[in-house]
């Protein structure tokens, strides 16, 4: 496979206009006052829906001022006395599922719905079965992807999340409308600013040889980009099909550290609220290891380091989770393999991942 066949290029080049057209949408804060009375969300998913709801979820807290939890749907329906503990009064559960059809997404709404929880479902479109589930629906018009590695759903659900807990925190008073305002212009930036930094992404693949040698990929995060760590993990697991690992960069020291060794690739990704420890992970594995850093701080002029639009209140995360899918394809293309080629794919058929 050559670079740039792979049908993920065609998805990454639909994010701008499918960003920008959610950004438009009046329907997100007409449901926000529909849910403005719950103190506590639980969001239930799976694969990259739940790394997006591990993204938006300390923003979620802070802004729309809930107690939120993640799960993945597994040990949500596995675990019925935690639903069996829930105050069906006062919390809800979030169901996420770009297909809409997840066996376990299904499996927990039914569970929510036998002790009288509401739901939300969240889906790329209203065709979704897992609408018929839930009480509330929320679509991410983000139209087909037939893709193994989602990117354009990923992205969608990051927008569509953190429009929600920015009209609820007005509803509820957690922050007042100009903040409101304020986040809705650093999300409109980042879209502004989505195809060029994806172009910038590509000529730093290209520079670094992503992909070249790789063997195992460590990514380190922190914060709402703790989330998109995870993102990273999945994505090149799904691409390149080798070993990854996600840590906080607070963790890192803890066990994680041992394992790097000069084959090891490792992505490090510093915002402002960890530009101290990520700075002395990179400074210091930068000498061991192949290493590549993206950065809000603009402060390192390195070839292994790219730099972008620092959004303190929503910490980047449209632009980083752009620049994880470049790689996440560019890397596989490299070595001339499709992203999206079989991989013990009669797996999910067996364990029936879809309904």
């Amino acid at each position: 496979m050559e670079l740039f066949e792979s049908i993920m290029w065609k998805y990454i080049g639909q994010e701008y206009q499918v960003l920008t057209d959610n950004l438009k949408r009046t329907d997100i804060e007409e449901l926000a006052e529909k849910l403005a009375c719950f103190d506590t969300i639980y969001f239930v998913s799976h694969g990259s829906s739940y790394n997006s709801s591990m993204t938006v979820m300390p923003f979620f807290m802070k802004n729309a001022g809930v107690n939120v939890h993640c799960i993945t749907a597994g040990n949500f329906i596995s675990s019925e006395a935690l639903a069996s503990l829930i105050d069906s009064k006062k919390t809800l559960v979030v169901l996420i599922s770009q297909t809409g059809n997840s066996r376990g997404t299904l499996q927990a709404a039914q569970l929510a719905e036998k002790y009288g929880i509401k739901t939300l479902g969240i889906s790329a479109d209203d065709t979704a079965t897992l609408k018929k589930y839930t009480d509330y629906f929320l679509t991410l018009n983000c139209g087909e992807e037939d893709s193994n590695a989602k990117t354009k759903g990923m992205s969608s659900t990051i927008l569509v999340l953190l429009m929600l807990a920015a009209c609820m925190g007005v509803i509820r008073g957690t922050i007042i409308p100009d903040e409101k305002a304020a986040v809705y212009r650093e999300l409109q930036l980042q879209c502004d600013e989505l195809d060029e930094f994806v172009s910038r992404s590509i000529q730093f693949s290209r520079e670094n040889s992503i992909g070249n040698g790789m063997k195992d990929f460590y990514i380190v995060g922190s914060n709402m980009n703790y989330g998109l760590a995870l993102e990273a993990q999945i994505k090149m697991m799904e691409t390149m099909c080798i070993p990854t690992c996600a840590v906080d960069s607070e963790e890192f020291s803890h066990g994680t550290h041992r394992s790097i060794s000069e084959n090891t690739t490792m992505l490090v990704i510093r915002t402002g609220r960890n530009a101290a420890f990520a700075q002395s992970i990179y400074d210091y594995f930068n000498k061991l290891a192949n290493v590549i850093m993206i950065e809000t701080c603009q402060e390192n002029k390195e070839k292994n380091v790219i730099s972008v639009t620092e959004c303190p209140l929503t910490e980047s995360v449209m632009l980083i989770v752009a620049f994880i899918q470049v790689i996440s394809a560019f890397a596989p293309e490299y070595n001339h393999q499709d992203p999206n080629r079989d991989a013990n794919n009669d797996f999910t058929e067996l364990v029936d991942t879809r309904i």
